[in-house]
């Protein structure tokens, strides 16, 4: 539904003859005959009559005007095509689209949504994820300074999409000809004052084991295998974590949380030690409990890569023999 316009000057002939009289008065004192008979005043209904027409043209727009009015809002090279209405409505539309990326929101938004429709988005590939931090500097090397505030400066951490393969794609990597590219589209965008990074998330490597008790009947290959892909979907940073929808930035790695996710594969009767290792202790904080690690704490801009360590399955008996 199309908002109506403004009446520019909604006078009618009488206000304009009622508001000439009233100033009578004040500009001719010795005029004093206000009859309709009085030259004077057949003289202001005569003009008040023809302003009264001037008025009705000021609120018409002449549809070559609108046509102006849309290469201002278009640009130098747009042209009409078709019906002027429909060119009004896809024009108005465009504006509506948000362009500058002003927030994270923005950021983000554009990224995951108008990069993706791009004809550079074609070659050098699309966004499935991204993550803004405001006031952070994620292009540097010292890990450190990643995580002081940075004044002026927006990151942005991407994740590109990638076929469905699992095994081979644990901790996908845009290419720096994607993040050259999307650093010049954000350019045209973002705040005269802003600098801008778009960066390729970090990983922490985690190594998850764990002994299993089957249930009976179960095979122990075939839990062995399940365990695993469990384990690496449900940390993947594209369709993991609880929603399903990408494991989420920062989030922190509990053991109770991989004892209940074990727990659920099909054929094991239940969990009965996992081992929570943090390959690299200099990327992130590993909190232990009498020797074992309860929960693995991550910067708010890393992401987990989960390798599947050694499961050992056992049938109940096994467990009664061992004892």
């Amino acid at each position: 539904m199309p908002l109506p316009l403004p009446n520019l000057d909604d006078r009618t002939y009488a206000d304009l003859v009622e508001s000439a009289r009233s100033q009578i008065p004040i500009e001719c004192p010795e005029w004093t005959d206000h009859n309709p008979t009085d030259t004077g005043i057949i003289l202001i209904e005569l003009l008040a009559w023809l302003t009264e027409m001037a008025l009705y043209r000021v609120n018409q727009v002449p549809e070559k005007n609108i046509e102006t009015f849309l290469l201002l809002l278009n640009g130098q090279k747009w042209k009409l095509e078709g019906d002027l209405q429909a060119a009004i409505r896809k024009t108005v539309a465009d504006l509506r689209k948000p362009y500058r990326a002003v927030t994270c929101e923005d950021f983000e938004r554009l990224a995951t949504e108008d990069w993706n429709q791009t004809h550079e988005a074609k070659f050098f590939g699309k966004i499935k994820r991204a993550r803004c931090f405001p006031e952070r500097n994620l292009g540097l090397d010292n890990a450190e300074k990643r995580l002081e505030k940075a004044p002026g400066h927006i990151s942005l951490v991407v994740l590109p999409e990638v076929p469905e393969a699992p095994d081979k794609e644990a901790a996908p990597q845009p290419k720096l000809e994607l993040l050259a590219a999307l650093w010049r589209f954000f350019d045209e965008r973002r705040l005269l004052t802003v600098r801008h990074d778009v960066v390729g998330p970090e990983y922490v490597k985690i190594k998850i084991g764990a002994t299993l008790i089957l249930q009976e009947g179960a095979g122990k290959e075939e839990v062995s295998k399940r365990a695993g892909e469990m384990i690496t979907n449900f940390f993947h940073p594209l369709k993991g974590g609880p929603e399903g929808n990408g494991w989420p930035f920062g989030r922190s790695v509990y053991l109770s949380e991989v004892y209940e996710l074990l727990d659920g594969v099909a054929g094991v009767d239940y969990v009965e030690k996992v081992n929570l290792e943090l390959v690299d202790t200099s990327k992130a904080t590993a909190i232990s409990q009498e020797g074992t690690v309860k929960q693995i704490v991550l910067r708010d801009y890393q992401l987990v890569e989960a390798v599947a360590g050694e499961f050992t399955v056992m049938e109940a008996w096994e467990i009664d023999d061992r004892k």
